[in-house]
């Protein structure tokens, strides 16, 4: 069995078969239409200093290739309809990673594909040897918010690390 086939996980929602595994390069046009199409249907595509505007959204296959980092895309039906990441903080120390690009298609919204991909990155994290898991993310995002929090990250005072995404008003860290 191949590395990549070891890493896919399979899980059942609500009756939807989901297979969640490394990202490759076919992924990388359909997250980045998940990615965009998120922000349209929240109606934050008008900001700045997001992820939306990241040089490397249409290459998230080649963004992702240190030994303490990596990207997962969900798929449902042959579809990539989410994704999440996780890699060091940038700016900061070695203790802190980071949870990057957690998006869903609307399509797969409430149905506990976001849990599972939070769960797949703090586990990875953790795996990854990090102390910390940090995120930002927008007060409009306030059902993520409060996702975030039942998993025991917390709220602080300003940014960690150089993420270059000043729009972000939320930051938040979890003690791995």
């Amino acid at each position: 069995m191949k590395k990549e086939e070891a890493e896919h996980l399979r899980i059942s929602l609500r009756g939807l078969d989901i297979t969640i595994r490394p990202i490759t390069p076919e992924d990388n046009y359909a997250i980045a239409e998940v990615i965009r199409n998120s922000f349209i249907d929240n109606k934050i595509d008008h900001l700045e200093g997001v992820s939306l505007h990241d040089p490397a959204l249409a290459s998230l296959s080649t963004a992702y290739t240190s030994d303490k980092s990596g990207y997962w895309v969900a798929i449902l039906n042959d579809q990539v309809v989410g994704g999440v990441g996780v890699a060091q903080l940038l700016g900061a120390n070695e203790e802190y990673g980071e949870m990057q690009k957690l998006y869903l298609d609307k399509s797969v919204l409430g149905i506990g594909l976001g849990r599972c991909l939070i769960d797949l990155s703090i586990k990875k994290a953790r795996e990854f040897g990090y102390k910390y898991l940090y995120l930002e993310t927008l007060e409009e995002l306030n059902s993520a918010v409060s996702l975030y929090e039942q998993f025991g990250f917390e709220h602080i005072e300003g940014s960690i690390g150089n993420t270059g995404h000043g729009s972000c008003e939320i930051c938040m860290l979890k003690t791995l």
